[in-house]
């Protein structure tokens, strides 16, 4: 209960002692007695206390913004730290990939892009799953093996189907490789289609006679599944192909410069994004301390010019003079290239 009492009278009193009033008629009570003396190089009491007054404040913020960018100036360092490694690593990459372009006479040549050919082989991998499901709930065993057996083939035929594409796009020449896409894949297609059209009449003659259906299922179920497997199976096989470079080594040196760029982007992002808010912050502080000051230099100057109006002797030396406040260690801005700026003047 007196912790709930004195908070309100702390600032009650805080707010009395630097009301205009309150200054004026310190400045009035002082000016009559002729304080500080004449001839003194020292200011008076009031004046220094609306000094420290306003100093306390100005170390409040201070502290407050001293724990933020403390907390936010180790995360930049180790952001700007991965920046530096990841660049390391770039540079003997990209020489490679310009030596290797000088020894083709050529730049890569990728005719499907490669964030198109990673989305594909994620959604054949979504979509083969729930085939897969349908055939392993044949065997009756439990359900969680089901979904195992289902999601292993899942995984693992768009997988087959990407390295192996990768494989024949390094290993044979282009022309053979394109020539043998070119009669595989409208077969797989057609196969495919086909037993879409055997499944599709199934259902059909299910609604008509259950019997007939069943031994039609029987007889085609497996056939349209291997055909349905083999498209998917296809599918990442060609993009896989398409997706990379005849050249071994300039398609490997292009694929680490295109993941290695892509994470330097991110960490740089991040980099630009944490040293922004530092920055944001000590602007905001400097800018608060700043205000808080320039109060406190108007209550001052209302204290002195108060005081000569009373005074019967002339004004001290102190007076013909700002406030001194104490010297503050400013921080470190940072620029939006990674590098630590310098400590600004105090």
């Amino acid at each position: 209960m007196a912790t709930n009492i004195s908070i309100p009278l702390l600032k009650k009193t805080s707010t009395t002692f630097t009301d205009e009033s309150r200054i004026q008629a310190e400045g009035q009570k002082d000016g009559e007695k002729n304080i500080p003396q004449m001839g003194s190089y020292v200011t008076a009491q009031f004046e220094q206390a609306l000094i420290a007054h306003g100093e306390q404040a100005v170390q409040r913020i201070y502290e407050k913004a001293s724990q933020r960018i403390a907390h936010l100036q180790p995360v930049f360092q180790a952001c700007l730290k991965r920046v530096e490694e990841l660049e390391i690593r770039l540079k003997p990459i990209a020489e490679a990939y310009e030596a290797r372009k000088k020894e083709l006479g050529r730049d890569v040549s990728i005719l499907f892009p490669s964030i198109l050919h990673l989305v594909l082989i994620v959604f054949l991998a979504i979509g083969e799953f729930p085939l897969n499901t349908v055939v392993f709930r044949l065997f009756g065993e439990a359900e969680y093996l089901t979904y195992v057996m289902a999601s292993t083939l899942a995984v693992t035929i768009p997988l087959l189907g990407l390295f192996i594409g990768i494989h024949m796009r390094h290993s044979i020449p282009p022309l053979a490789g394109n020539i043998l896409i070119g009669i595989l894949t409208p077969l797989a297609v057609g196969a495919a289609l086909f037993s879409i059209s055997v499944l599709r009449n199934t259902y059909i003659f299910a609604q008509v006679s259950p019997t007939t259906a069943m031994t039609v299922n029987q007889d085609k179920l497996a056939y349209s599944l291997f055909a349905l497997n083999t498209l998917v199976f296809f599918a990442a096989l060609v993009s896989s192909f398409f997706a990379h470079d005849p050249d071994e080594k300039l398609d490997s040196s292009h694929s680490s410069l295109f993941f290695l760029d892509r994470k330097i982007n991110s960490v740089r992002k991040e980099l630009f994004r944490i040293g922004t808010k530092m920055n944001g912050e000590i602007k905001q502080s400097k800018s608060q301390i700043e205000q808080v000051r320039a109060l406190t230099n108007e209550r001052v100057a209302l204290y002195r010019q108060t005081n000569m109006r009373y005074r019967s002797l002339l004004p001290p030396p102190t007076f013909r003079k700002g406030p001194e406040f104490p010297e503050l260690k400013w921080w470190s801005e940072v620029s939006l290239n990674g590098e630590m700026g310098r400590p600004d003047a105090g």
